[in-house]
């Protein structure tokens, strides 16, 4: 066996647990990390409402990083979006736009149905790692709650899938997916892909703590490959560093 890599997906919840998030991670020292509502300004949940959390991460965990927004304040200063980091340089970015980017109100940013049309994509970074180049992918999908298939969610999926199938070199893709693993969301994307927390006995990756929709919690956020990567270990730690549980998984190549 090759050199085993440590991959973490996790939803960040805006900051609201940077400093627990940033010892987590430093602890666990990944090779790539995979991150959903990374967001800057008057968005943070977080103390400080100037900070850029994603150029904060970047400074203090010393990888490489890219960044795509989703939306934009209007009334104020502030972004969210996903983010790929790597130990290894990236060398290229690219972005498969689900729902097109928007500026909107902090007020507008509240408020639940926003977040189920709201805007998305898939932000894929490519690293060189052992001569090979490598996809590593981060995705939010719509909300629903509870998480239910719809029209979006599905024709979602399809463009994830349609994508990942065409693809020619390796691929890790870390999402908070807002998708159950028993529906057609994720069905489509299982299709093509081998979804690691299939059979990991993880029954939920909503934090119990603190997510909103506690005490109950869902199976949402998963970690993705191509067929060419090895499975060696899948953890999730029940640990408050976001109302999600961070995915914790240990490939080779």
């Amino acid at each position: 066996m090759g050199k085993v890599y440590k991959f973490i997906q996790i939803n960040i919840y805006k900051g609201k647990y940077l400093d627990s998030l940033v010892a987590f991670l430093k602890q666990e020292n990944p090779d790539f990390i995979s991150m959903q509502e990374v967001t800057s300004g008057v968005l943070n949940l977080c103390d400080d409402k100037k900070l850029n959390i994603f150029e904060y991460l970047k400074r203090e965990l010393k990888m490489d990083g890219k960044y795509h927004v989703d939306f934009e304040i209007s009334d104020g200063e502030g972004v969210s979006g996903n983010a790929v980091f790597s130990k290894y340089p990236i060398t290229d970015t690219d972005v498969l736009t689900l729902a097109l980017f928007q500026e909107i109100t902090l007020e507008r940013s509240y408020d639940e149905d926003f977040f189920r049309t709201c805007p998305s994509h898939l932000l894929s970074a490519t690293s060189e790692i052992e001569g090979r180049k490598i996809h590593l992918m981060s995705w939010h999908g719509s909300w629903t709650a509870p998480p239910t298939d719809t029209e979006r969610t599905i024709m979602h999926a399809t463009k994830i899938a349609d994508l990942l199938k065409s693809l020619e070199e390796p691929y890790i893709m870390g999402c908070d997916s807002n998708a159950v693993i028993q529906g057609k969301t994720i069905g489509l994307i299982n299709k093509v892909s081998n979804n690691l927390m299939l059979n990991s006995g993880v029954l939920g990756t909503t934090n119990t703590e603190v997510h909103k929709i506690a005490p109950v919690t869902y199976l949402i956020d998963y970690v993705f490959t191509s067929k060419d990567i090895k499975y060696i270990d899948l953890e999730v730690p029940q640990i408050t560093v976001s109302d999600h549980l961070p995915v914790i998984a240990e490939l080779s190549f």
